[in-house]
């Protein structure tokens, strides 16, 4: 029986640390443990550093151990403009990236966006760096993510136009080991050329002009 105030601590080779019960183990083989919110995680012991029993934890009490390592996010999202040059998008993000402990994860992401507002799909693939900060290591935790780069024009024989920023905030749910389910909000930025009519030496002529085109967004992604 498990000492009052006490609990299993299972320390992974990859950096990981999950505090619960050890409610099963299979010497040379695998180990069963359930941690406070009863979530329950097996392990094989070639990954298994070390078995202690600690001081129960407080703050670990939703820790469900997701440690370093290679991590992929699908995300999608819609968009709905704001200000002046702002227009509605659909929005799809493959991310390629590192995660170097539970908290901090970075990765270079490919995309498309499909702009709806003037009335014509315009499709975008965008090229970026992804970042996202998650601060508590548990089964659910608030999140920062920022994304930066530049996209292409896809309508217009892939031309280069301008940056683009991402900066959002939400929630990400554990749904396994390595796995979490994520739900945020953001405000898109991408800076695209348009053409205006404009009033030049008595004639109306179609001018080109870089703006700034920007969207409030809600985007579900899954990380694995």
């Amino acid at each position: 029986m498990a000492q009052k105030g006490m609990q299993d601590v299972v320390y992974l080779k990859n950096g990981s640390i999950i505090r619960g019960m050890v409610i099963e183990q299979v010497p040379g083989v695998s180990i069963k443990v359930e941690t406070a919110d009863k979530s329950v995680f097996v392990y094989p012991m070639d990954e298994v550093e070390k078995i202690t029993k600690e001081p129960a934890v407080r703050s670990s009490v939703a820790n469900a151990g997701i440690g370093k390592g290679y991590e992929g996010l699908v995300q999608v999202g819609y968009g709905i403009g704001v200000g002046l040059y702002g227009e509605d998008r659909a929005k799809f993000n493959f991310i390629n990236g590192y995660r170097f402990n539970p908290h901090l994860m970075t990765g270079i992401g490919v995309g498309v966006r499909a702009y709806t507002g003037s009335g014509e799909t315009t499709l975008f693939v965008p090229f970026f760096l992804h970042v996202r900060y998650t601060p508590l290591d548990r089964k659910i935790s608030p999140y920062l993510a920022v994304d930066f780069g530049t996209s292409f024009n896809a309508s217009e024989d892939f031309r280069t136009e301008g940056i683009m920023l991402n900066a959002g905030l939400g929630v990400s749910i554990r749904t396994g080991e390595s796995t979490a389910l994520l739900l945020g909000f953001g405000l898109d930025l991408q800076k695209h050329s348009v053409y205006e009519l404009m009033r030049i030496n008595y004639r109306n002529e179609l001018v080109e002009r870089g703006v700034n085109s920007s969207a409030l967004s809600f985007n579900v992604g899954f990380s694995f």
